[in-house]
């Protein structure tokens, strides 16, 4: 079992704490992603009211 130990172990460790870290950033993903319809009438109403006022008030 000396293949285990040094630069190998190592290699070993490292790959899986990638495949851990993009599980991890995977699933936040795919938790998030989704909003609910009160978050979605909410950013509609948002974006047409922001674009009411530069309507209103145009660049110079």
């Amino acid at each position: 079992m000396d293949f285990v130990t040094g630069p190998a172990l190592w290699l070993v460790v490292l790959t899986v704490g990638v495949i851990v870290l993009g599980g991890a950033m995977a699933y936040g993903m795919r938790r998030n992603r989704d909003r609910t319809l009160s978050e979605k009438i909410t950013t509609e109403v948002e974006t047409r009211r922001g674009y009411e006022e530069q309507d209103k008030n145009p660049p110079d």
